[in-house]
């Protein structure tokens, strides 16, 4: 009887452990992946940190969505926004129009500032689930390398 009552007691552990291996991990907190991500990538200029409607402004936001977004003082191209919104499917939205909106900044920095354009054919423009990010740096690896180890790819 000891035996049989230890056998289902190691099966019902093994089987919780297995459970709790295949769980999904906790979506992270935006503002501190956003601040983890600034602080990771590398800038060549001073980052300021934007006001949230001027940032849904500039990405085009609606209220269902979240971004906390740092831009240069204008002498680069560089930016990092990282966003939240409510459904995979809208962040799928999001990261296309971002990707159309690097194109149009390639054109536009092509014309007046050349040097900036191998930024933002570098940028990174990534969803995963929920969020997005957007990151054009000098160096954007570190970025990257936190962006996978958030959501384990």
């Amino acid at each position: 009887m000891k035996k049989a009552i230890t056998l289902i007691v190691c099966m019902a552990l093994t089987a919780a452990l297995l459970a709790a291996c295949g769980a999904q991990p906790a979506e992270p907190d935006l503002d501190e992946l956003a601040f983890q991500l600034r602080d990771s990538a590398g800038f060549g200029e001073e980052m300021y940190l934007l006001d949230e409607g001027i940032a849904r402004e500039l990405y085009g936001l609606g209220t269902d969505a979240s971004c906390v977004a740092w831009s240069g003082a204008g002498a680069t191209a560089e930016e990092l926004a990282v966003f939240e919104t409510a459904s995979a499917g809208d962040a799928q939205e999001l990261l296309e129009r971002l990707w159309e909106r690097n194109e149009s900044r390639i054109a536009d920095y092509g014309s007046y500032l050349p040097d900036e354009v191998p930024k933002l054919e570098n940028s990174l423009i990534l969803a995963e689930g929920r969020f997005v990010l957007l990151c054009t740096a000098q160096d954007s690896s570190g970025a990257r390398q936190l962006w996978k180890a958030t959501f384990g790819g």
